[in-house]
């Protein structure tokens, strides 16, 4: 049985799901890092907004951390095309 460390250095060195060619530590580990924090920080803004004027304040970190999400994974879709074209 594998241990949660030894399980996770395999999955990080394994070649990425992507078909991009590089290991998924250098290609979609850095980019599903970031939706996922930014999932939990939209989260618990929701969660934490009880009344109106609370959300209202929310509303305009939620757009921000959704804008950060959309350049990250455009960003990234354009570094895929570049190695695409080059392979």
């Amino acid at each position: 049985m594998k241990t949660p460390k030894s399980w996770l250095a395999g999955k990080l060195s394994e070649p990425c799901a992507c078909k991009s060619g590089q290991s998924y530590r250098d290609c979609c580990y850095r980019c599903e890092c970031v939706y996922f924090v930014v999932s939990v920080f939209a989260a618990l803004t929701l969660f934490g907004a009880h009344e109106l004027p609370e959300l209202l304040i929310a509303l305009p970190v939620l757009l921000l951390a959704a804008l950060a999400a959309k350049l990250h994974y455009d960003r990234k879709r354009r570094s895929l095309q570049k190695h695409e074209d080059v392979v």
